[in-house]
């Protein structure tokens, strides 16, 4: 299946655009995206996402198709073809 993620501010840079397509297995959960982009994009990606205990970085915001995962099932939200992933990272200013 075919799913897209959209990155915005710090995140575009480190994956090279602001959309990325993955093709994953039927079944694949948002952490399994989300281990794809880190596998693809290498340790940099990888560090902003997951925390060092393998959680989600606390000031990332994930949603599938427009819902924050919080109010889903988390990172083991399951993915259907076609879903759209955004990732928001944490914005800094004054």
């Amino acid at each position: 299946m075919k799913v897209r993620v959209r990155s915005f501010a710090a995140l575009s840079g480190l994956l090279g655009g602001d959309a990325v397509e993955l093709e994953l297995p039927e079944g694949s959960t948002v952490r399994d995206a989300l281990e794809a982009l880190g596998k693809r994009f290498g340790r940099r990606v990888k560090d902003v996402i997951f925390n060092g205990e393998g959680r989600l970085a606390r000031a990332l915001k994930v949603l599938v198709n427009g819902r924050d995962i919080d109010f889903l099932s988390g990172l083991m939200t399951t993915l259907k073809d076609g879903d759209e992933v955004f990732l928001f990272p944490p914005v800094g200013g004054g």
